[in-house]
């Protein structure tokens, strides 16, 4: 199964996973993720094969396995990973923001 890495990412946000999202939104895994192929880079970053495979059902349902996200849907994501992330390395490098 191919998938959206944005798609994945939103998804993960969804479910209130934003550290993962953030680490597959950065990682150098490929715009369009084959489920298959990139399992054990998945692994990797966080998101082992059960969790991975929990999630496909509900972005066949949702139709993400289409790597298409509208424009705003992707800004709206574009900006809660950038938020994500500044809060990430603000508490890993332990100053404030």
């Amino acid at each position: 199964m191919r998938v959206a890495k944005a798609s994945l990412a939103s998804l993960l946000l969804e479910e209130g996973e934003e550290d993962l999202a953030v680490l597959i939104v950065r990682s150098d895994l490929p715009e369009e993720i084959v489920v298959e192929r990139d399992a054990d880079a998945l692994a990797a970053i966080g998101l082992s094969g059960d969790e991975l495979h929990a999630l496909l059902p509900t972005i066949e349902a949702r139709g993400d396995a289409d790597p298409g996200i509208a424009a705003d849907e992707m800004a709206q994501l574009e900006q809660t990973i950038s938020d994500r992330w500044a809060h990430l390395v603000s508490d890993w490098t332990g100053s404030s923001r």
